[in-house]
């Protein structure tokens, strides 16, 4: 496999989008009494998910796009998809397989194939088994998109306006949907994309959230960022967009408290964060500040590394501790009780993160690429 130079910085960028879901849902599952918080603590996540989605369409075409260009398409893909299959699969299975006492009964013979072939979040069926694995799902077609994308990515001589361009459109055109059409969308969605409440989440749910359709939106937002770090379409960045782009994040994340306003609620769901991530990550790779020596420290790329087994992982550790001391009123020691669960819930998800990557995932990954080799 071609390989380009790593940038420690992206591999911290992982563990950050990893922290940012577990914390997120770690504060559900804390303070489930306390409503006012759970619209703080679910941008964490929707954060946490764009930034896994916006860094995945960057690492692949970084890693990926030459190999396409130069390679016979029939080489290349295989090459691709062994690789992505085995970064993927091993600790996939084993959360299913453990996941496998939780199946609805009745359960439809064909959603079990969906599971199989990583597409349930395609149809809208990932609440079946082990919700989480939606993403991973999602993840598998956007490597499918990604052939023919980098096709049309690599010929573009200014991604960067191209990006510019995109992040206007899709702001304003989901927010028009919203407002304007949702009943339209939740029909069309209910008719084609739902199985019922045990399997399929809320039609409309899935049409501004789970569908791979509109979170490929993301996947090539961080395309275009690395096609422009690879042609150098910015000489340099500006100095401003550091602290723009945290502005940028910290005004959508605190906009829970900001703004009722229904379509902004949607769009804070998919792709609010993306116009600050992007730029961003761009900025990181080309110049050196505080924040991208910060990621690249031993601490923040061992993070990035098993960030796939924290996501993984976290989930079960929710389930363990979930109805765990759990203060029944909202007073003042039950708020310090929730958030020493926090921690408690953190830590050990790190520890059993840690075991994961050593013993399934790492171990996983090297023995289907033997195989297949």
């Amino acid at each position: 496999m071609p390989r380009r130079d790593d940038i420690p910085s992206l591999t911290g960028l992982r563990g950050i989008a990893a922290c940012s879901v577990l914390f997120g849902h770690a504060m559900d599952t804390a303070f489930y009494y306390e409503p006012i918080l759970h619209p703080f603590s679910a941008r964490f996540a929707f954060f946490g998910m764009s930034l896994f989605f916006v860094l995945s369409g960057f690492v692949i075409h970084y890693n990926y796009a030459e190999m396409f260009r130069t390679k016979p398409l029939r080489v290349a893909a295989s090459r691709f998809f062994v690789a992505r299959f085995a970064r993927l699969y091993p600790l996939y299975a084993v959360a299913i397989i453990c996941s496998v006492p939780m199946i609805p009964v009745p359960f439809p013979g064909w959603v079990v194939l969906s599971y199989l072939t990583l597409t349930q979040s395609w149809f809208n069926v990932e609440y079946a088994l082990f919700p989480p694995t939606w993403s991973i799902s999602t993840e598998w077609f956007f490597y499918l998109a990604f052939i023919p994308m980098t096709m049309i990515v690599v010929v573009l001589r200014k991604p960067m306006l191209s990006f510019v361009v995109l992040a206007i459109v899709v702001v304003i055109g989901l927010s028009v949907a919203s407002a304007l059409w949702r009943d339209p969308i939740t029909a069309f969605a209910r008719s084609w994309f739902w199985h019922g409440d045990k399997i399929s989440a809320d039609p409309w749910d899935w049409s501004c959230y789970f569908s791979p359709l509109l979170r490929l939106l993301d996947f090539i937002a961080g395309m275009l960022m690395a096609q422009a770090y690879g042609m150098g379409d910015v000489k340099r960045l500006s100095s401003l967009i550091l602290p723009f782009g945290l502005t940028w994040l910290g005004v959508v994340i605190m906009s829970c408290w900001l703004s009722p306003w229904p379509p902004l609620e949607n769009l804070v769901q998919n792709f609010a964060f993306v116009p600050a991530i992007a730029p961003l990550m761009l900025y990181l790779c080309k110049e050196k500040s505080w924040l991208s020596r910060a990621l690249s420290s031993p601490t923040m790329t061992f993070l990035g590394e098993i960030s796939y087994s924290i996501y993984i992982m976290s989930f079960f550790v929710f389930s363990m501790l979930g109805s765990m001391f759990n203060g029944p009123i909202p007073i003042t020691l039950h708020y310090v009780a929730s958030g020493v669960k926090v921690i408690v819930i953190c830590a050990m998800t790190m520890v059993v993160s840690y075991g994961s990557y050593n013993l399934i995932e790492a171990p996983g990954r090297r023995f289907i690429r033997r195989w297949f080799q």
